[in-house]
């Protein structure tokens, strides 16, 4: 392990975090990509960390907010999060925070999608309702959020 490349290693963290926020999990995807062994990964994490470069909260809290603001249901953020290498713990507590409205999110996305016009025919509401599954909504949410757009203004 030399100087030289842990400090090539901690410095495509600092370029990398300097164009946006990134998880511990995606940074030492990175840097194996970049064939740097792991004690050296290890160090340059660490580095970043205390030095405050590189928060695993603020990014799950930056990406979900995100995941909320594009329409997604819990499904899909749950499943999204493990890839992006999110603790489940810390999605459900910041989940708990941010207290969202699912029904009101399914409802935003489906007219958003579709328009606020109820669907003519039992296609068109298969098609939503796949939509909005695909998006990670639960039944529920779908089936209340569609009897919404049947309830005039």
């Amino acid at each position: 392990m030399s100087n030289e490349e842990q400090q090539q290693a901690d410095e495509t963290v600092v370029r990398l975090l300097g164009r946006r926020e990134h998880s511990a999990h995606e940074l030492r995807q990175k840097l194996r990509q970049r064939g740097y062994p792991d004690p050296i990964i290890q160090q340059a994490l660490t580095t970043a960390q205390e030095q405050g470069w590189q928060s695993d909260e603020r990014y799950a809290e930056i990406w979900l907010r995100h995941m909320l603001g594009s329409g997604n249901g819990w499904m899909k953020i749950k499943a999204a999060a493990g890839v992006k290498g999110i603790d489940e713990e810390l999605l459900l507590q910041l989940v708990d925070a941010a207290e969202p409205d699912w029904v009101e999110l399914c409802f935003e996305r489906l007219c958003r999608k579709f328009g606020e016009q109820q669907p003519a025919t039992r296609q068109e509401r298969d098609k939503i309702m796949r939509h909005l599954q695909s998006r990670g909504f639960r039944f529920g949410e779908i089936k209340a959020a569609m009897e919404r757009q049947q309830q005039p203004e």
